[in-house]
């Protein structure tokens, strides 16, 4: 377990206070995200008309959340690491709120998959764009 936990290029190694950090902070983002996506579904945003906006919108979100990471995790090329450990959590919650509480995301079943299907996209976009910048970083 303790080679999961110590990621060699992350500056001075992840360390376990340094991955419950990250943790914690998923686990703080996914919180605001229910929030936001709530408020989006609330508001007919995961219907067809807004769905095109709000997958684009994913970009800079998931940029800006890249940015925070970074700052927490003092990542360089360990983006991917730390942004896996950031996700984890809020995958994980997502899946237990899918399950036994979707109505936290909204009220009607198309709206929870819609809802879903768009946390699972933005953590997608979220580590490729990890992957990618991980990968320049190299050259």
């Amino acid at each position: 377990m303790s080679g999961l936990v110590h990621a060699g290029n992350i500056r001075g190694g992840l360390g376990s206070a340094r991955a419950v950090k990250l943790a914690l902070l998923g686990i703080a983002l996914w919180a605001i995200g229910v929030g936001g996506v709530h408020l989006a579904a609330s508001r007919g945003v995961f219907g067809p008309a807004g769905s095109p906006l709000l997958l684009a919108m994913t970009l800079p979100l998931a940029w800006a959340t890249l940015r925070l990471i970074r700052r927490v995790s003092g990542a360089g090329a360990g983006m991917v690491e730390a942004t896996a450990l950031v996700s984890a959590p809020a995958l994980l919650l997502d899946g237990v709120v899918l399950t036994w509480a979707p109505w936290l995301y909204d009220a009607t079943e198309s709206g929870q998959r819609a809802a879903g299907a768009w946390l699972l996209w933005f953590v997608g976009v979220s580590l490729v764009i990890a992957f990618a910048g991980a990968r320049q970083a190299r050259r």
